[in-house]
């Protein structure tokens, strides 16, 4: 009789079938409030429901509940207020938030601020030539225009940092495109918070001021090449200048502070 053949080897799982898992009870569950808040309409700040209603609600063990909650409170996407007027509120999305946990993945993966920082330098030209091409006009001006005049400075006279990122925050939300803007804004989130702030800026500095000035200039009057083309300079300038400021932390491993 011919030898029956050897058993096959076991195919080697692919990165896709290797993340697929049943999700636990209590990610359905956070997936579950997560939709009620937006069918809902709920508003930061709002609040949920009582914890003995939603047990009701969703059908769950407390156990399952609370870690449902955590998982949400971990993300930004609700707020447990403890002691006196107690209760669970609607969060917000926020690159930050987003950023913290794309942090554990970049260090996990072995990536680098070197990395980071070329990641940043391609996504923000496009952030820029997208809010230029926002075809509503009169959110783009009214948006921007308080970075035309390089002069007037914020609240102390002086341009300070966090102005500095507001302008960036405003042109990613112009993009009009909340999955582009949410995710290209959390690696423009860690690059402040890993970099930009490690500079030891007290306010911004004149170049940075009339950088953003000439990007609102661009983005204003709808030219898309030029804002995407001073939106790369302006980038550049800044990568330089930290690489200069901290040479040996451009190879690195990112992580969160």
């Amino acid at each position: 009789m011919p030898a029956s053949p050897p058993p096959k080897a076991p195919r080697p799982l692919g990165a896709w079938e290797m993340t697929r898992r049943t999700s636990k009870t209590s990610e359905i569950v956070a997936l579950e409030i997560v939709r009620d808040v937006v069918s809902q309409k709920l508003k930061p700040g709002d609040r949920l429901p009582l914890e003995a209603e939603m047990l009701i609600q969703y059908r769950v063990s407390r156990s399952s509940l609370r870690e449902a909650l955590r998982l949400l409170e971990v993300q930004g996407l609700i707020a447990i207020r403890p002691g006196p007027g107690s209760g669970t509120v609607v969060g917000q999305v926020l690159p930050g938030n987003l950023a913290r946990t794309l942090t554990l993945y970049l260090h996990m993966s072995g990536a680098t601020y070197d990395e980071l920082l070329n990641a940043w330098s391609a996504s923000e030209p496009m952030l820029a030539r997208l809010a230029a091409q926002n075809p509503d006009r009169a959110l783009v001006r009214e948006t921007l225009t308080p970075f035309l005049s390089e002069d007037h400075g914020g609240k102390h006279g002086k341009w300070e940092v966090v102005e500095g990122l507001d302008f960036h925050e405003r042109v990613a939300d112009l993009a009009a495109n909340p999955v582009l803007a949410l995710v290209l804004n959390s690696i423009g989130y860690i690059v402040t918070e890993q970099v930009l702030t490690n500079a030891e800026r007290g306010e911004l500095e004149e170049r940075i001021v009339h950088d953003h000035s000439q990007l609102a200039e661009a983005m204003i009057a709808g030219d898309a090449d030029k804002a995407a083309r001073l939106m790369a300079e302006h980038v550049r300038h800044i990568v330089e200048d930290f690489k200069s400021f901290w040479p040996r932390k451009v190879g690195e491993k990112i992580q969160w502070r």
